[in-house]
């Protein structure tokens, strides 16, 4: 396409010449056919222009919509966006293992007898406010399970105590330990 373009601008260039130098000599019929391929040729490229507008308004659209989302304005350099998006990639991926690793959990799956699948009780499909209130509580579990713990070895230190005031301390420590777990699960002292 190029090289026609550059032949009929090469054609156009020595006709006026030509035409220029003898008004008279130049054949008609070639002057006709010159101008007809030169009128195709630009209305191939009108078209090519138009499709590229339509593209770059979309784009210029697009652009628009990231910025926005991205909280700039759309004076904003393009590589703000970009490291701001590596960013936000590099949260989701933390956020996404901090979830996998501390409150995902095995379950048993129902279809399949003796398999297990994991479950997150935290969605990103929640609104935020749902979603820091489940975190919330998935904390006050993991918060539990440390207490009841701490309950166990409390419990296995009262075995382990000759003395009876002593054993009765690690008892009742153990006791208090699992009443707070107990009162943690339940959404108290947040």
């Amino acid at each position: 396409m190029e090289s026609n373009i550059k032949g009929l601008v090469a054609a156009g260039h020595e006709m006026a010449s030509e035409l220029k130098a003898e008004c008279g000599a130049v054949d008609m019929r070639s002057v006709a056919k010159l101008i007809s391929d030169l009128a195709t040729q630009l209305e191939v490229q009108l078209v090519r222009a138009n499709a590229l507008a339509a593209e770059n308004a979309g784009l210029k659209t697009f652009k628009t919509a990231v910025y926005q989302q991205m909280g700039v304005g759309c004076d904003a350099p393009e590589f703000s966006i970009t490291v701001g998006l590596s960013n936000l990639r590099r949260f989701a991926d933390t956020l996404h293992a901090i979830e996998r690793e501390f409150f995902t959990k095995e379950l048993p799956d129902e279809e399949h007898e003796g398999e297990t699948f994991n479950e997150c009780p935290l969605s990103w499909g929640m609104s935020v406010e749902q979603y820091v209130s489940e975190f919330r509580k998935c904390l006050a579990e993991v918060r539990a399970q440390g207490l009841e713990m701490f309950a166990q070895k409390c419990n296995s230190k009262s075995e382990q105590s000759f003395a009876s005031d002593i054993r009765d301390n690690w008892k009742l420590l153990g006791e208090h330990a699992t009443d707070f777990a107990a009162e943690l699960r339940k959404g108290g002292n947040q």
